[in-house]
C-alpha cells in the first residue's frame, strides 16, 4: 500500500521541516500538498506558487484542491508546471462546476486525473462519463480541511460502488485520520494508498513513523 504523507501549512518554513523528514525517511517517492483557499474550509495553507522555490529531492507532489473551482488552480499550476514536480492533482467535487472541464486541463498537462469525496458526498456525485477519465479516487475519512480528526470507516462502504463503476484501474486512497492499526482493514477494502497528515507530524519521531507505516 502507497503512503502519501499530507503536507497542510500555511508555513513555508514548517513545510521545508516536514519535507526533509520525509526525504530522511527514504521511503516515499510521493508526497500530498494540500491547498485549502479559505472558502471550503475555515482554513488558508500554502499554494503552488509558494513552492516553486523548494527543493523536493526527488518527490513527486500530488496536489489535494480544497478549492472553490480547482479548475482555475488547475491552470495556475500549468503555468508554473516545469517548476514543480507534479504527478496528479486531486480536486474536492464538492465546489466544482464542471468535472469534465476539470479532468480535460489535467489530461492536458499529462498528470494523473483525481477526484475527492468528502465523508458525506456519495459515490454518485461523480459523473457517469468522468469515470474513463480517472487515475485516483480518494475517499475523505473526515471532513476535508483540517487535519487530526478521527478515522469514521463508514466512509469505506464507498469502495465497492467505486469498483463497480470504475472503467479502468482506478487507485484507491483513503485520506482521514489513518492509523497504522487501520492498514489491515483498509487492504482488505482493496485501498491502495492511505494519506497520513497529524499521524506523522505530530509523533516524537516523524522519520521513524514515516518508516512504520511502510
Amino acid at each position: 500500500m502507497n503512503l502519501y504523507p499530507s503536507l497542510l501549512t500555511p508555513s513555508i518554513d514548517e513545510y521545508q521541516q516536514q519535507l526533509d523528514f520525509v526525504l530522511d525517511s527514504g521511503v516515499v517517492k510521493v508526497i500530498q500538498v494540500d491547498v485549502v483557499d479559505g472558502h471550503f474550509a475555515d482554513n488558508l495553507t500554502l499554494t503552488p506558487i509558494d513552492l516553486i522555490n523548494v527543493n523536493h529531492g526527488g518527490l513527486k507532489i500530488d496536489f489535494h484542491l480544497m478549492t472553490q473551482e480547482p479548475v482555475d488552480y488547475v491552470r495556475e499550476l500549468a503555468a508554473i508546471k516545469n517548476q514543480l514536480p507534479v504527478r496528479a492533482v486531486i480536486a474536492q467535487v464538492e465546489r466544482m462546476t464542471s468535472i469534465s472541464e476539470y479532468l480535460s486541463e489535467i489530461k492536458i498537462q499529462g498528470w494523473k486525473t483525481g477526484l475527492s469525496l468528502n465523508l458525506y458526498t456519495p459515490v454518485s456525485a461523480i459523473d457517469v462519463d468522468a469515470w474513463l477519465d480517472l487515475d485516483i479516487i480518494q475517499l475523505m475519512t473526515i471532513e476535508a480541511g483540517f487535519q487530526g480528526q478521527k478515522f469514521q470507516s463508514k466512509a469505506l462502504e464507498k469502495i465497492a460502488q467505486i469498483e463497480k463503476l470504475a472503467k479502468k484501474d482506478v487507485e484507491i486512497i483513503i485520506d482521514g485520520g489513518v492509523k497504522k492499526e487501520y492498514l489491515s482493514l483498509l487492504e482488505k477494502h482493496h485501498a491502495g494508498g492511505v494519506v497520513v497528515g497529524s499521524g506523522i507530524w505530530q509523533a516524537a519521531d516523524p522519520v521513524a513513523m514515516i518508516q512504520s507505516y511502510i
